[in-house]
């Protein structure tokens, strides 16, 4: 016998976090752009990880450029 169900494809659940970004002068005087993360939303621990792993992308692409390799460990630290 089959069973037949009926039901809206609505999502239900967690909502995904949307970063809101907005442009803003730094204390250099550089137009950077800056997120946002709500501290009242329910997706904060999502929001904020996005914030940090783009920070954290952001700093190797500059490191790369300036001393040739992403992370700026010589080796004798090791």
């Amino acid at each position: 016998m089959v069973r037949i169900v009926e039901k809206r494809f609505d999502r239900v659940g967690k909502r995904r976090g949307k970063l809101t970004s907005r442009s803003m002068t730094s204390a250099q005087g550089k137009r950077v752009q800056g997120a946002r993360v709500d501290a009242q939303s329910e997706s904060f621990g999502e929001d904020l990880l996005a914030s940090f792993a783009r920070s954290v992308d952001r700093a190797r692409r500059e490191n790369k450029l300036l001393f040739g390799h992403r992370d700026r460990v010589d080796g004798d630290d090791v």
